[in-house]
């Protein structure tokens, strides 16, 4: 931890957690200059020349996404970080700040790892999986660690987050060395859902690490049978149902309106 973070960033637990207990529409918190400079360019760099090998697109929800979960394929530093994070090290002030205990970390990386979307491409609103069937356990908290320089408000690719029973919602820049902590359930609805505008040869990069635990609050279970992603468009004719394969189509109906 000691040459990968700046001490800064974790050094004050109680008003992170006072941030992100009071944030709306639900909790979250960034925090800023989370790396060390040097570590963050090297990240950064070593990032983009890492051949992601998961497939995200399907037109509909997803578009020019990729991902790599293969620890194999990461580079030394990026090895390192994600071992940091699935470390006691990081989990500890993490649950502070959240004030969820026991947290789980994920040496499979579901649906995280390394994900980088290029220009014209989109992720759309949705409440992520929810089960962890390897861990037995829920899924509870994401973090991202942006890695974009020289982000510009006309890129687009800014995190949405919403509640999917509320009209109002939020956007976080998807900032350069900028971590994002946010709870994650069955009502709390993120994504970038506008098509990106980043430089034909700069994709958006991200690192993505999800945490689970044995249980949830009352006050966020709704399980039901939904443990696989759901997308909600964020304003009427959002999601084009004229694209994509049938097969597509038909399971994101499905997820929407049945909850399978």
């Amino acid at each position: 931890m000691r040459d990968l973070v700046n001490p800064a960033a974790l050094a004050d637990l109680q008003s992170l957690a006072d941030r992100f207990a009071s944030a709306r529409p639900f909790p979250h918190v960034a925090i800023d200059n989370f790396l060390l400079p040097a570590v963050a360019g090297r990240l950064h760099d070593e990032v983009r020349a890492t051949g992601a090998h998961v497939d995200a697109n399907n037109q509909i929800t997803q578009k020019l996404k990729f991902a790599c979960t293969d620890w194999d394929r990461f580079g030394d530093l990026t090895y390192r970080l994600i071992a940091y994070f699935n470390s006691a090290a990081f989990v500890g002030p993490l649950e502070a700040i959240t004030g969820i205990g026991g947290l789980l970390v994920d040496p499979w990386l579901e649906g995280g790892g390394i994900h980088l979307t290029s220009r014209g491409g989109y992720l759309k609103m949705h409440t992520d999986f929810n089960w962890n069937a390897k861990l037995r356990a829920d899924r509870r908290v994401n973090i991202l660690l942006y890695l974009n320089k020289g982000w510009q408000p006309d890129w687009r690719g800014e995190l949405v987050i919403a509640r999917e029973d509320e009209a109002a919602h939020a956007s976080i820049e998807p900032l350069f060395n900028r971590l994002v902590v946010f709870n994650t359930n069955d009502t709390t609805l993120h994504g970038h859902p506008h098509p990106l505008q980043f430089p034909a040869d700069y994709p958006r990069a991200s690192i993505a690490m999800y945490y689970y635990s044995t249980g949830l609050e009352v006050s966020e279970k709704r399980r039901m049978r939904a443990t696989t992603t759901r997308y909600i468009p964020l304003n009427k004719g959002d999601i084009d149902l004229t694209k994509g394969s049938i097969r597509a189509r038909i399971g994101y109906l499905l997820r929407r309106f049945t909850r399978l």
